[in-house]
């Protein structure tokens, strides 16, 4: 088990050009980690994150798929683990590591989803200037009904473990 004390949680996301206003969103949360990597371009830093999910967040994430499918949210399946695709560059519109992208910068990515009963988006973004200290990783989420308030209130936990663990993961293993 990877030991996350050098996971910070965040009171507050880091500034974004790309999400704006935090009080639009229902729920947000960002928790950052140092960052040794401070060369990485975004899309390295990103799938240096979520290219490498814990074997239990993979299954935890693939059995929310088949309790979640009839419910009209999108699903994942183990073949959308084993097929993250790594290039050179990708575009606004493009799929990265499950999700799609939103918007890049020099210094963040953000991608995520939108389904009928929530929004969400997830920045990564480099902290600390030219050397970037720290790498922040936050998520924001909209939902759009009760079913998506009841959602989200059901897998907050495991969402909390489960970034915790990513940037631990990825931290330990000298990725970022």
């Amino acid at each position: 088990m990877i030991r996350d004390h050098k996971v910070a949680r965040r009171r507050t996301p880091p500034d974004s050009a790309f999400l704006g206003d935090l009080r639009n969103f229902y729920y947000w949360d960002s928790y950052e980690v140092p960052l040794a990597r401070g060369d990485l371009a975004m899309h390295e830093l990103y799938l240096s994150l979520f290219a490498h999910h814990p074997r239990w967040i993979r299954w935890l994430l693939i059995l929310r798929g088949w309790i979640v499918r009839p419910l009209g949210l999108r699903a994942s399946t183990a073949a959308d683990f084993d097929s993250i695709e790594n290039k050179p560059a990708y575009a606004v519109g493009d799929k990265i590591a499950r999700f799609t992208l939103f918007a890049q910068s020099a210094t963040e990515i953000v991608t995520g989803g939108n389904d009928k009963h929530l929004d969400f988006r997830v920045s990564v973004r480099k902290l600390g200037g030219q050397g970037a200290a720290h790498v922040a990783l936050s998520t924001v989420v909209s939902p759009h009904n009760a079913l998506g308030k009841a959602y989200l209130c059901a897998i907050l936990p495991f969402h909390r473990a489960g970034v915790r663990a990513i940037l631990a993961n990825a931290l330990a293993a000298g990725r970022i």
